[in-house]
Order: C-alpha cells, then structure tokens, then sequence
C-alpha cells in the first residue's frame, strides 16, 4: 500500500463577521515527496517570501500556475468553515471530518499518511479528528521540514478566496494548476 504525505495550511479568519477558520490540503504520494519538494520550490524561487495570491500580478500569476503544474501532487482541497459557533465545538476538527468523508481526500483517509502543519496555528483539540488520529506522525512545524511544500500549501491557501469566487481568470487560477481539487465550505 502506497503511503502519503499531507499538507496542512490552517487559516483562522476569526477576523469576519461569522467566525470562520479554512483548511488548505496539500497531498503528495510519499514516494514522490523529494521530487514535489524540488519542483514546488523551483516554481515559487521568484516569489517574495509570504506572498499572496492578490497581491501577485497578473502576469506572475501565470507563470506560477504554469510552474506549479510540474508538482507532483495527489489532490488539494480547501474547506472553510463558518458555522456558528454553538453548532461547532471544534472548527478545525469539523474541517478535517469533512475531508475524511468526502471530495478528492476521501480516496486516501484509510491510506497511511504523515500531516505537516504550516501556518503556526496549533491542531489543539482537532488531535483526535480523522486524518490526524491515526497519521503515523503530525509535525507542526511543515517549513522545517518541506519549506517549499509548506509555502505552496500557504500561498494554495490565499489563493482559495479568489478562486473560489471565480474572481481570477482560469489561466491565473493557482488551483487550476492541479488535477484533482475541491474549494469548499461546511457552513
């Protein structure tokens, strides 16, 4: 059985009128992670570092799209959640129950997995939630580990709002880069 590799951004949002927090998933079969590794970072050199999607150019957005089209990668989802907050005891853990139970992730749940973190928001109470309960390691520091993978999950992450409000054409839509992927919501 083939193992993966799993991404995680974690944005809190709590900052917009409904508490909302997003999971960015970046999956990677394990055996090919050395090579996503290397392309990811080839096709983000040029990027300053913490860039965001908006802020990028046009221009630049193209050519990432197109770069990044070179990462080997299993599937990419983004999930926000903005349930209100007494329908939801953990956003995150929410969050992560979805991508176990359905769209791209779904196909891997029961695989064997290891979860680098990125974005510097702790998994807290999610521990116990699928895709991380029974991962053979969590670590919570992805840039240690897969700088360029961490980074391309993060810049995934502000690039999801846009996306999905189809607000950016589809050649500058860094999700069109991939072949399988799902934007969504568990409001």
């Amino acid at each position: 059985m083939n193992g993966y590799t799993l991404f995680l951004a974690v944005t809190d949002r709590t900052g917009r009128p409904r508490p909302a927090y997003a999971l960015t998933t970046f999956a990677v079969e394990t055996r090919r992670l050395d090579e996503a590794e290397e392309r990811a970072g080839a096709a983000l050199a040029d990027l300053p570092p913490g860039a965001d999607w908006t802020g990028l150019a046009p221009s630049v957005r193209r050519e990432v799209v197109d770069r990044v089209r070179t990462v080997p990668h299993y599937a990419v989802d983004h999930t926000e959640h903005d349930r209100a907050p007494e329908r939801s005891a953990s956003p995150l853990a929410d969050c992560l129950r979805s991508l176990a139970a359905g769209g791209p992730l779904a196909g891997i749940a029961a695989a064997p997995r290891t979860v680098y973190v990125t974005g510097g928001l702790p998994v807290g109470d999610a521990e116990s939630a699928p895709l991380l309960a029974d991962a053979r390691a969590v670590h919570p520091d992805a840039e240690a580990h897969f700088p360029a993978l961490a980074r391309l999950t993060a810049l995934l992450a502000t690039a999801a709002a846009p996306s999905a409000d189809n607000a950016v054409p589809d050649d500058e839509d860094l999700y069109d880069a991939f072949d399988r992927y799902a934007l969504g919501g568990l409001a």
